[in-house]
């Protein structure tokens, strides 16, 4: 029943807001994401433009033409804005032809200036729906309401539909994006559908879709609580044009889900890696024991050593691409025996020696 699943979602974000009396982290600015993204935002460029245009909008975006080759690479958050910014311009669309008619320069800006006089929430994403529906021909928006949630559902026009995986994530973000600048806080999301198998990159999701997110759905949708969307807002035009000039930004990344236990463990991990944590000092911290800490991280299909290195990883690159701090000291930084141990790993996670990515990485 939908309210034993929305009982269920408040009982363990209201748990998850208190995280063993540690301070609130800053944003995951650290956090990296698959190089699928990049793939995919590059690829109606490559079809339409060839190759040369593809690797001058990653240049340009600081991004190392070598990721092209490595499958399991991964880009910055810094990286994604960028490059996704650059292929919007090259193309002229905001949605980088993902959708079977271009979604031209200033689109989102006379989106969102719909939006701004709307008594509420539910209202403005009434708006949201209807606006895109004049701009789509091969998908449609479809808003339904219930007693404790508001879905959005993104349907096929036609059988033959094209599905393009990378649109239906972005649809469903800007949703989301949309909704949570409006109301001046991240929306209650409690669960995110796509039409599609689990993607090798779903464990980004933690940091995209603020909830559950179930894979092979009859269709793409998002249900967003509807005490939220009751809600009135107050927004000016003065404000937008900041959300505007950050876009995708704003929309694109959001708080990492409170109630994964991955996540959690980042925030404690981030802040004491140069401390070389251990698993029995995150079960502390938790106030858990080892075995169940362990069977938390079974259920999310991880383990501590995995998580730990992809803060380590994701913190390597952020700081390789952002600083010029040693190889060295960044070794001993992420608690590593000496350096040769950590260009073995770096290497293992992108495919790259930290010296080469940092080459590449930074214009010439």
């Amino acid at each position: 029943m939908v309210s034993e699943e929305f009982a269920d979602y408040a009982k363990r974000y209201a748990k998850c807001a208190i995280i063993s009396g540690m301070p609130k982290p800053p944003p995951h600015a650290s956090v990296t994401v698959s190089a699928h993204f990049m793939h995919d935002m590059l690829a109606f460029m490559q079809s339409r433009h060839g190759d040369s245009a593809a690797s001058a909008v990653m240049t340009e975006a600081g991004i190392p033409l070598a990721l092209l080759a490595q499958p399991d690479a991964r880009i910055t958050r810094a990286q994604f804005v960028a490059l996704y910014k650059s292929v919007a311009a090259k193309l002229d669309d905001e949605m980088l032809g993902l959708w079977s008619r271009p979604i031209r320069g200033g689109t989102l800006k006379y989106l969102m200036l719909s939006l701004l006089d709307a008594p509420s929430i539910l209202i403005a994403l009434n708006r949201f729906v209807r606006f895109w529906n004049l701009l789509l021909d091969d998908y449609r928006l479809h808003m339904s309401r219930r007693n404790e949630w508001v879905r959005i559902a993104l349907l096929k026009r036609t059988a033959d539909a094209p599905m393009r995986q990378l649109g239906h994530e972005l649809m469903m973000k800007l949703v989301h994006g949309v909704a949570s600048w409006l109301l001046g806080r991240e929306i209650t999301v409690l669960r995110v559908e796509l039409a599609f198998p689990r993607p090798r990159h779903a464990d980004d999701y933690v940091f995209l879709y603020p909830s559950e997110v179930i894979f092979d759905a009859g269709e793409s949708s998002i249900l967003l609580a509807d005490r939220d969307c009751a809600s009135s807002f107050k927004r000016e035009r003065h404000q937008l044009w900041s959300f505007l000039k950050r876009a995708p930004e704003d929309w694109t990344f959001s708080s990492p889900n409170s109630g994964s236990i991955s996540a959690r463990s980042r925030e404690y991990l981030e802040r004491r890696m140069h401390l070389s944590p251990a698993i029995g000092d995150l079960a502390a911290a938790f106030h858990l024991s080892v075995r169940t800490l362990n069977r938390k991280f079974a259920e999310e299909g991880v383990h501590f050593q995995m998580v730990k290195d992809a803060v380590r990883r994701d913190i390597a690159i952020h700081r390789l691409t952002h600083s010029d701090t040693a190889v060295s000291t960044l070794a001993l930084d992420l608690g590593f025996a000496n350096p040769a141990a950590f260009c073995r790993a770096f290497k293992e996670w992108t495919g790259s020696t930290p010296t080469a990515y940092r080459k590449g990485a930074r214009p010439a």
